[in-house]
């Protein structure tokens, strides 16, 4: 119970659970309607997916200012690389809220725009904004193995190496302590290697099913609650 009042306390991770039921109806709504059951229920479901969306659209409201400062302040972090991925991110997405902005407002009859330019226009945004992301990770995790190489095989070593000269389980176990100490890189990982997939999809980039889609979705909002619930897990500099 403390932990769903820690997580209910924070806008944020209210967002993070309508999130998580939002994808995972649009899984169960896809598989009921392959499997040819009853419309009513459904549409029930459907509209339970577009009410949470909305809901969430709400709570961002406004969200854009904040990750542009945010966006300034990683502009002056000193790691070169760190500072583009993070300057990029944030700019993306502080542009992906406010093209969402107007598509929220254009869907409520609030101001007449091309919604289907708006709504190309953010999933363009979240894209790069995930891009971003991926490559900082994968800077992230090449800085990790860098500083663990003499403890990691090596191609070379699979490649010419007797098999029975090499430490396959002590390698195993040393990479299963990295993910262990460094939970935060992985699980930043997970989450926008499964995110990166929903605005490719929504694109025409990559052609996943509803199921998939909500697969993923779910997957990367639990990633991202478990950041909420743990900070400990959430990689910083954010």
């Amino acid at each position: 119970m403390d932990i769903i009042i820690k997580v209910n306390n924070q806008s944020n991770g209210r967002d993070k659970i309508a999130r998580l039921f939002q994808y995972t109806s649009r899984l169960v709504w896809h598989q009921l309607e392959a499997r040819n059951a009853n419309k009513y229920s459904v549409d029930r479901i459907k509209t339970l997916e577009i009410t949470l969306c909305s809901f969430r659209k709400i709570l961002r409201l406004g969200r854009c200012v904040d990750i542009f400062y945010l966006a300034l302040n990683s502009s002056v972090i000193d790691d070169p690389v760190l500072r583009v991925t993070l300057t990029t991110s944030k700019l993306a997405h502080a542009l992906f809220l406010y093209a969402d902005h107007i598509v929220w407002l254009t869907r409520n009859g609030f101001v007449k725009t091309d919604l289907d330019k708006w709504n190309r226009t953010a999933n363009k945004f979240w894209l790069l904004s995930i891009i971003a992301n991926l490559f900082r990770d994968l800077y992230e995790i090449l800085h990790l193995l860098q500083l663990n190489k003499s403890n990691l095989l090596k191609p070379s070593e699979l490649i010419s190496g007797s098999l029975k000269k090499i430490d396959l389980s002590a390698s195993v176990r040393h990479v299963c302590m990295l993910v262990n100490c460094h939970k935060d890189i992985f699980i930043d990982t997970l989450k926008n290697s499964c995110d990166i997939f929903i605005p490719l999809t929504a694109l025409g980039f990559t052609k996943l099913s509803p199921s998939a889609v909500g697969t993923l979705g779910a997957i990367s909002s639990l990633a991202a609650l478990i950041t909420i619930i743990k900070p400990i897990t959430k990689l910083v500099p954010a």
